[in-house]
């Protein structure tokens, strides 16, 4: 093959490279709005595909004065980037002049063009071209593509970097639309979310008023009997318990879902049983169906349980006999639960009135919960929807992501006797597995007998907590007792110490998490 033919065949496989570039560049452009993630990636594949010793992505700053330099290949670009390196638009530099006069400029040999800028960091640079991001009268910045060799660019080279670049330029310009978009909505939401709120904060203060109005009265008139002494008459400290009482709920329901959630794989069958048990509500009420290869969900478990809770409240007070819940996986990488009953139901108009703060269709109601739900949901990216009708019932189907639970090793520890005091469980099973394959002893139980860790799951339908806790104390077995809640309150950490426990902890749903305890 002849010298002339070997340049022929290598020039072919240039330009077969540079189409591949140019198309790989297409691609991410249309894919990839992040410009902290698409400048990079096409610094890297104009020097990887072109064999070039540097590259860079400059864009102008807010006064159009300053290119900045946004992407810079290797240990050069890290270094500008770290010192904010930028040059002025218009000035003695080549990206000065290619975004000044919105043309592309190439020097063949730098030491012979009057505008190539020496720079310190690239001191082995020949040859150098700048093409400037314009999209129609708009300039957005400009590329910067250089080599150690002079004359390096054909005419080849230039034309598809010019290609790439336009292709950028719309890329930088649709992102810096979207992030104008993205503004223009959060401006919108807040100003939404700021009329709701005062709606809100001026409903609850009348409501609150009301309620507060008849425990003034109450309290006066125990005042009088106590004066006169007389007996307190036993209505008026039901009043003020229960006004009270209705006042905290709506401290909880405005307040508690507003706490940036702390997210983290957990079981979503067992939030729905710790939601149970949070309303009083037998074990054999609520029947619960999860399929097979169920993935965990991303929440944050004490948030959720309060959601669950609400929506199962409304189903006790709606006269529900028995409680459905069902749990799948979704194909979008969702999961779904499916919570029917088979309660009062409600009238068609009410499934959309439920949503709004302080409607409801009982007395000494709130009107609180599914709003809560609503905004807890939606803080976890969820979705949930209502169907409901007279005397046929209520399902409420809440749809959250689901999480993304690799799994870890075990963590190494001494074998310990640990007494797992729970009920026959779908999580007392995945901890029974867990400690024991760690190399631990472990007995599950509701009754308590001597161990070197006791772990008590918060959630006990199957014995009464305070015979627990009476036990614990005969035993001794404080000091080594851990109580695990999916959702744990002020009430039930006083609770638990004044029995001499102290450690209360988040349940645990993955390996890592539960081994870690032990």
């Amino acid at each position: 093959m002849t010298p002339q033919a070997l340049t022929e065949l290598q020039r072919a496989e240039r330009r077969v490279r540079l189409l591949e570039a140019a198309n790989l560049v297409g691609k991410q452009v249309t894919s990839i709005l992040d410009l902290d993630q698409l400048l990079p990636k096409t610094v890297d594949i104009i020097c990887d595909s072109y064999g070039f010793y540097y590259a860079g992505v400059f864009l102008l700053d807010e006064s159009g004065q300053f290119a900045v330099l946004r992407a810079g290949r290797g240990d050069p670009g890290k270094a500008m980037l770290e010192a904010g390196h930028k040059l002025e638009v218009g000035s003695h530099s080549m990206i000065g002049w290619a975004t000044g006069q919105r043309q592309a400029r190439i020097a063949l040999d730098v030491d012979e063009d009057a505008e190539h800028f020496k720079n310190p960091y690239m001191p082995l640079t020949r040859s150098e071209m700048a093409l400037p991001l314009v999209v129609g009268d708009k300039v957005l910045g400009a590329v910067t593509v250089q080599s150690t060799e002079e004359r390096a660019f054909s005419d080849e080279d230039i034309l598809t970097l010019q290609t790439m670049a336009d292709q950028l330029a719309i890329a930088i310009n649709n992102a810096g639309l979207l992030k104008e978009l993205q503004r223009a909505n959060e401006q919108l939401l807040r100003a939404k979310i700021y009329e709701a709120l005062t709606a809100a904060t001026t409903q609850a203060i009348h409501w609150i008023g009301n309620k507060a109005l008849p425990m003034t009265t109450a309290v006066e008139r125990i005042r009088a009997d106590v004066a006169s002494n007389k007996k307190i008459d036993e209505e008026d400290l039901d009043l003020l318990a229960e006004s009270a009482r209705l006042i905290v709920e709506v401290k909880e329901n405005l307040l508690g879902p507003i706490r940036e959630p702390q997210t983290r794989p957990v079981m979503a069958a067992d939030l729905v049983r710790a939601a149970a048990f949070q309303v009083g509500l037998p074990e054999a009420l609520v029947k619960i169906e999860v399929d097979e290869n169920t993935p965990h969900i991303q929440a944050d478990s004490a948030q959720m349980v309060r959601a669950l809770y609400n929506i199962m409240k409304n189903s006790m007070e709606a006269h529900a006999k028995r409680i459905y819940v069902h749990i799948a996986p979704t194909a979008d990488n969702r999961v779904v639960i499916e919570i029917a009953d088979d309660g009062d139901g409600m009238l068609n108009e009410m499934k959309e009135k439920v949503w709004a703060a302080f409607v409801s269709t009982k007395e000494n109601h709130t009107g609180l919960g599914l709003p809560a739900t609503l905004l807890v949901v939606n803080q976890h990216q969820g979705t949930i929807a209502i169907n409901s009708a007279p005397q046929k019932g209520t399902v409420v189907e809440i749809w959250l992501p689901a999480a993304f639970r690799p799994e870890s090793a075990l963590l190494s520890s001494t074998p310990k006797n640990i007494l797992l005091v729970d009920d026959d469980d779908p999580w007392a099973a995945f901890a029974l597995q867990t400690l024991t394959a760690a190399g631990h002893h472990v007995t599950r139980a509701t009754t308590v007998q001597p161990a070197d860790l006791v772990l008590v799951d918060e959630t006990l339908f199957s014995a009464q907590i305070d015979d627990v806790l009476a036990q614990l104390k005969a035993n001794n077995l404080q000091g080594q007792t851990i109580v695990l809640s999916a959702a744990p309150s002020v009430e039930a950490v006083n609770r638990f110490s004044k029995s001499g426990i102290h450690h209360l902890a988040l349940k645990p749903y993955t390996t890592s998490e539960l081994t870690a305890l032990a």
